[in-house]
């Protein structure tokens, strides 16, 4: 039967799909880990990996030993967690992945607040429009868009995503003012996300069929400052439209796109104090939020 540490071994060089990029997160030597691999592998009496030139992919066997590694990996966690909040619960790291929605444009003032009442909770934010899987260890807390998350996480829903169309105020005027009629001007500079989660390019062009697409980010913070810079009009989320400095959203047309979001963990953690705790904060402090509700 393999240990833990052999199961470890096995996890990483699926994530990773080298044996160098498993070695460097292992901290291990690669020939250490290739022949930590050919035991584990002559223990189990199957192969584990397909080799392939610069890669290492998985056999079935290797994938069913990861997903158990994963699994004994999140219990693991969930304990070492448990124990380190059994002396003071409101203490320790939180670290959280968000997407560009949510910071900076908005939950600026609830993470502020909750950190002046639990000042020694430190939160590791980062942002990201990619799927984080808690399986990998590196998040405790998710900000995600979807509208059924999966059985295994816990959380809240905190905000209904919605989107319209936004341009500065002085490119408004340059061509004939506020109005739906914008949409049939000829050579309208458009500005396009290319995010994951608000990718805009087929609902811009749909709606805006003479326009001229100018500009393409895949941030949303680029994107925003494009059109705060009176460089085109782009589909923002209405969080971070309403608060831009001199924009307008245009009127009467609006984006059928819209989206839930949600403030999730994993059903493992949820009862670490800590993360439980700004959980129930941040859906607290987002219920009355006019650009969170709905």
């Amino acid at each position: 039967m393999l240990d833990w540490s052999a199961l470890r071994v096995v996890l990483h060089i699926h994530r990773e799909g080298s044996m160098a990029g498993a070695a460097k997160v292992l901290k291990v030597s690669q020939p250490t880990l290739s022949r930590q691999l050919a035991r584990a592998e002559h223990e189990l009496g199957c192969k584990l990996f397909d080799r392939i030139p610069g890669k290492l992919i998985a056999s079935e066997a290797g994938l069913l030993v990861a997903r158990q590694a994963e699994s004994i990996e999140r219990q693991l966690r969930g304990m070492e967690d448990t124990l380190r909040t059994i002396d003071d619960e409101m203490s320790g790291v939180i670290r959280i992945n968000a997407p560009q929605q949510m910071f900076p444009f908005y939950l600026d003032d609830v993470i502020r607040d909750f950190q002046q009442e639990f000042p020694d909770i430190v939160l590791e934010i980062k942002i990201s429009d990619a799927i984080q899987d808690f399986a990998s260890g590196h998040v405790d807390v998710v900000f995600r868009a979807e509208e059924n998350p999966k059985p295994s996480l816990w959380g809240h829903r905190v905000a209904r995503l919605d989107f319209r169309f936004y341009a500065h105020k002085n490119l408004l005027e340059t061509y004939g003012g506020n109005s739906k009629d914008l949409s049939e001007i000829d050579g309208i500079p458009l500005i396009v996300h290319t995010g994951v989660v608000a990718t805009s390019e087929h609902e811009t062009q749909k709606l805006f069929p003479k326009g001229n697409i100018v500009l393409k980010a895949d941030s949303l913070e680029t994107t925003a400052t494009f059109v705060r810079a009176g460089l085109g009009v782009a589909r923002l989320p209405t969080m971070v439209g309403e608060v831009l400095e001199d924009v307008e959203a245009i009127d009467g047309l609006f984006s059928p796109t819209s989206r839930s979001v949600w403030i999730l963990t994993h059903k493992d953690l949820r009862e670490v104090g800590r993360i439980r705790r700004f959980i129930d904060f941040v859906a607290e402090r987002t219920k009355s939020s006019p650009l969170l509700t709905g």
